[in-house]
């Protein structure tokens, strides 16, 4: 939305559910440069942070400028908000880049939101298909997408998980990456693929099979993270997989399987490819 003569959208936002505590958010200015912001803890109504018509006309004027990160805090004489730490930093990125593709977030259109930080996508360059794009909203999450990262190297065509389709880049670092999207537009039979059940169980022994026999562990089996459609299993979810894992650990792994599969707690989420 247009403020003070610039376009501020307002992309992220990680609300500390105490609100004397500070609060993060991810701006894009100007649809070209992304801003980290601080706002200080007690300076604007919870409800109102998380939502951008109503957060972004309280804010100040956004200052020009080659920076980065920011903070918003209340003016010590007005006790309005105002800008100050503007700072270029060097962010954290992925690093290990083994994918030869890279493309700019600023390349995606952002379509249906399917966890905080994973989103269908187009993109001119990829075609006319709906892709997946999975990525690190704040520098401490890029850890956990880094894994996942390495772990798609791994199991690079081996028929296991979503086709990984290149490095996410945001202003030059890597911040996520972007896979093909299992089977249509959402979940159900329409859309050609489901949560695995217990029925299932074969198909999804094959696909973890597959997967430990490259000495990998998958870490979280939940059911919502075996996705069938055309009578096979595709896996997604790979950010606490680990290698080598000992024979025990796989074994522990293919056992507790059928628990997983029956298991109605719903933990695991109910969002679909990633």
């Amino acid at each position: 939305m247009e403020h003070h003569g610039r376009i501020i959208k307002l992309l992220h936002v990680s609300i500390d559910p105490d609100p004397s505590e500070d609060s993060e958010f991810r701006f894009l200015v100007d649809n070209q440069s992304v801003k980290y912001i601080t706002i200080s803890g007690g300076l604007f109504e919870p409800l109102d942070m998380s939502f951008e018509p109503d957060l972004v006309p309280q804010l100040p004027p956004f200052p020009h400028g080659d920076w980065n990160t920011a903070r918003i805090s209340a003016d010590a004489v007005t006790g309005l908000p105002c800008f100050e730490a503007m700072e270029k930093r060097l962010l954290p990125g992925i690093t290990n880049l083994w994918h030869d593709v890279r493309i700019d977030y600023a390349e995606l259109r952002m379509g249906r939101r399917l966890k905080s930080n994973v989103y269908e996508a187009t993109c001119a360059r990829l075609g006319s298909e709906t892709v997946v794009a999975k990525f690190a909203r704040f520098p401490w999450e890029i850890c956990h997408v880094a894994a996942e990262t390495t772990a798609y190297e791994w199991i690079e065509g081996h028929g296991i998980g979503p086709a990984f389709l290149g490095h996410l880049t945001e202003e030059g670092r890597v911040i996520g990456f972007v896979m093909a999207r299992v089977g249509g537009g959402g979940e159900g039979p329409e859309s050609g693929f489901r949560h695995a059940q217990e029925d299932d169980l074969p198909l999804c022994q094959s696909s973890l099979g597959r997967l430990h026999a490259l000495g990998i562990r998958h870490g979280d089996t939940n059911k919502h993270n075996f996705l069938v459609h055309h009578d096979r299993v595709t896996m997604i979810d790979f950010d606490v997989a680990s290698r080598p894992a000992s024979a025990e650990e796989l074994e522990q792994e293919m056992q507790r399987l059928l628990d997983q599969l029956r298991d109605t707690s719903g933990r695991g989420g109910v969002y679909s490819v990633a």
